[in-house]
Parts: C-alpha cells; structure tokens; sequence
C-alpha cells in the first residue's frame, strides 16, 4: 500500500509529555504484570448472530487462517458498531472474516484496556445525569486528544504486540479504534488501514504507519492542518452496514409513502455503550405519553445489554401505565423485524412501547442495526449513528467531541439540531407528525447522499484493504 510508514509521521513529541509516557506505560507494564516475552496464542470460534463471522480469543485450538481481520475494542458500542459495518460488508463478499476485539484476548493488557472503558463509561454515565460544570469538564477532556496522547498510545501498542502476534502477517487488518491500528503497526502488519471515528480531527485518533480514513471532508482537512502526510489519509464515506447500505434508497422510500398515509411515527431510541442519558430519555416517554397512547408514536427502545438502564426504563414505563412489550432474545428479535417492515403497515399491532434488552454486548448494539430498517426516525446522540442513512433527532451529546457530527447531519440535510432538553427533542419529534415535509425534505436528502456513495465508507474500506 503506497502510504508513509514512518513511526509517529516523523513527528517529535514534547520532551518533557514524552518522559512522562514513557514513565506512565512503563508503570502500567509493571502494575498489571505485562510479561512481553510470553507468547498468547490464538484461536477463533463462529459468531453466534453473525453468520461468517469469526470471533479471535486466547486458545490453543487451529490457528487463525487466510481472511480479513477487524479490530476493534469492546469500549461502549460505537467501536463494534464501526467493526459490524466493516465486516457485513466482507461477509457479504464471501471472504473469511475475523473479528479480533481486544478485550476478548484474556490477558493483563485487555485487563488494563478494560479498566480505561470502564473509567470512561462512569465518567460518561456522570457528566449525562449532573451536567452543568462535571458536563464542561467531561466535554473538555473528550475533546483535547492532543500529540502527547497519542505518543504514549503509541507507546501502549509497543508493549501490547503480543495481542495479535499470532495472527499472520500478511492478512489485511481494518481497525476501528487507534490502539488496534497502532498495535497492528508495531506488530509488522503489511497492510493496515484504520477507519476513524467522529467529526472532529484529534491526534489520539490516527495511527502512524496505516492508511486512515475519514468519513467527512471536514476531518480530511482537519488532520491536513495537523501536518498528517497526505498519502496516510483518504476520503471513504460514512461506516454503515451492507444491509442498511444496500436498501437505503428502498427504505427511504417506505419512509416516505409512510408520511404520506400519515402511519404512527416509530421511533427508534438506542441507549449507547456508555449506558449514558437514562435520566434523559425517561422525561422524553413521560412528554410523549399522550401521543403514544393515542397510536401517534410507537416507540422502540433499545437498553442493549446494560440492566441497570432496562429496569430503570421498565420501571418509568411500568409507573406511566403505558402498554409495552418486552424482548430479550436475539430470535425473537429477527421475529419482531420480520414482521414490522416498513412496508406491511402493522402498526396497530405494535404495542406503544417496545423495550429491547440482551444478555450480551454483541446483541446489544448489533440490535440497533437491525431496528433501523424498520423505523421512521432514530433518535440518538451524535455518536457513530449521527453518520446513518436515517431521519435523526439528536438528543444531549456526552462528550464535546460529538458536537461536530451533528451539525454535519444537520448540513447533510437529514439531521436535526442538538436538543439539549428533553421538552427540545419531543418537540422535534412532534413536528415528524405534524408537519410530514421534515420527514420528506429528510429522507429524500438521504437517497440523495446515497446517490453520491456518502455512506459507502465500510464498503470502500474492505475494498481497499483487499486490493492494496
């Protein structure tokens, strides 16, 4: 691949932040007891909800093989969501598809990895529900990735090689998070290309040595004014799933003959990886009671695999005496969207409130996916699903880093504006069922986009992975 391999872009870090990584990720080495000179081996098992997926965990079992390697880190869900849109794509092409997740590789390094997630998480889950001054400093640490950072990930990745030391060599590797492209680097991989996440260019993000690549014009020329080399960065698209991608003119479409017959407005209501904004959404089902029990808005909300934020849904839903429906399993889950296409117009049937839980991380996001075939609006922060082919009301983002991805949906037509109250976003949710030319002017900017392969960012990433 014709890109510059050059440690750390030829960079030079600070002298004084440089020793102090180098003292930090030495400590880290120390305290979690990180023997380098031992090796993991590695092995694969089948995915049990994605079929032609392989998933990568310690093992002594046959040797990873001939095939497209994803990695990604079990860190809240926009990394595996970005993961799932990577390897849909390939599994569609029929190539052996590896999901390789850091957390995944039982070792002290996925014990300190797992430790940072779970430190983010709280962080996020507290700055959602305070706000105000924890929310400032919560969005200036998110939004502050500076040089410094990224070197001691660098350094990180120097030490954690042994992770993916297993794996050949010379399998293409598409990395989601910049730890797994930066370990990939270190580890001797010949050809690493790395998908980058938001819409706000920060150095923690790239990885040195890989082709990264953007899903906006806006971070292209943001890590241009960095000074990244031109030939380690690459304009693809938005990271979006094969299904989704291949039907989104089709169910553009649905979504507007829907507007037209003025069906009930469903609602498609992820709570993210983080298990943030619970305070939030629950004031949302208590403004829009009147209009779910009236069959004007049918909402799906979907808690993943954090219990603590399905029985605090369940229990507001439960104390409204609004009719719901409960489902826990990933088959009844591919019963449910069976039978509620867009097209088959079974909304009567659908109860007011359709609550989504799961037993397991992969369900959980991986359900979202699936739900926004067979909604009319996803309402969500601006986190990865900003990028999505599909009507978005934009609730309180968690983190200031997440700004910038919904003013771009906003400018792409098919976005709305950050509400950062709950009485903000039912309004917005109001107006899809009051005023059906939002829905249209939003669904037909999508198969506009789509006409210009916006979302075809996944789709571009295997290709030139492949072919490199």
């Amino acid at each position: 691949m014709n890109y510059s391999k050059e440690p750390f872009f030829g960079w030079k870090p600070p002298l004084l932040s440089s020793q102090i990584s180098k003292l930090v990720s030495l400590g880290i080495s120390k305290m979690y007891k990180i023997d380098k000179n031992e090796e993991i081996p590695l092995t694969s098992v089948d995915s049990s909800i994605h079929k032609g997926l392989k998933l990568i965990h310690r093992g002594d079992g046959p040797k990873i093989g001939k095939g497209l390697v994803v990695g990604s880190v079990r860190m809240g869900y926009g990394h595996h969501r970005m993961a799932l849109s990577v390897y849909s794509h390939s599994i569609a092409k029929k190539i052996p598809s590896y999901l390789h997740d850091l957390l995944s590789i039982d070792s002290p390094e996925a014990n300190a990895i797992g430790d940072v997630d779970g430190a983010y998480s709280y962080f996020s889950r507290l700055s959602a529900d305070m706000g105000g001054p924890i929310e400032w400093l919560w969005g200036n640490i998110t939004n502050s990735g500076n040089e410094s950072s990224l070197y001691f990930s660098t350094l990180l990745a120097s030490q954690y090689k042994r992770l993916m030391q297993d794996i050949p060599k010379d399998n293409p590797i598409v990395t989601t998070y910049p730890l797994n492209g930066q370990i990939a680097v270190e580890s001797g991989f010949k050809r690493v290309v790395h998908l980058i996440c938001d819409n706000h260019p920060q150095h923690y993000l790239l990885v040195p040595g890989a082709l990264n690549l953007v899903q906006t014009e806006h971070n292209l020329k943001g890590f241009l004014k960095m000074g990244v080399p031109r030939e380690n960065l690459e304009l693809a698209g938005h990271w979006i799933t094969e299904d989704i991608l291949r039907n989104v003119s089709e169910d553009s479409d649905e979504r507007m003959k829907r507007t037209k017959n003025r069906s009930a407005k469903r609602f498609l209501i992820p709570i993210g990886g983080a298990g943030a904004q619970k305070s939030y959404l629950t004031s949302l089902i208590e403004l829009s009671k009147d209009q779910l029990n009236a069959g004007e808005f049918k909402f799906f909300l979907n808690a993943g695999d954090h219990e603590h934020v399905y029985k605090h849904l369940l229990e507001a839903v439960e104390k409204l005496g609004i009719e719901y429906e409960v489902i826990r399993s990933w088959n009844d889950l591919k019963e449910f969207t069976a039978r509620n296409k867009l097209s088959d117009k079974q909304d009567s049937k659908l109860k007011p409130i359709t609550l989504f839980y799961f037993m397991t991380h992969s369900e959980g996001f991986s359900a979202t996916d699936s739900l926004i075939r067979i909604s009319d609006v996803l309402v969500t922060k601006p986190s990865e699903l900003a990028f999505y082919p599909v009507p978005k009301v934009f609730i309180r983002r968690v983190g200031d880093h997440e700004e910038k991805s919904a003013l771009y949906s906003l400018e792409l037509g098919e976005g709305s504006v950050e509400c950062r109250e709950p009485s903000h976003a039912f309004d917005i949710m109001l107006l899809f069922l009051k005023s059906p030319e939002v829905s249209m002017r939003m669904n037909e900017c999508v198969i506009a986009n789509a006409q210009k392969q916006v979302y075809s960012g996944s789709k571009k990433a295997v290709e030139i992975a492949m072919n490199a």
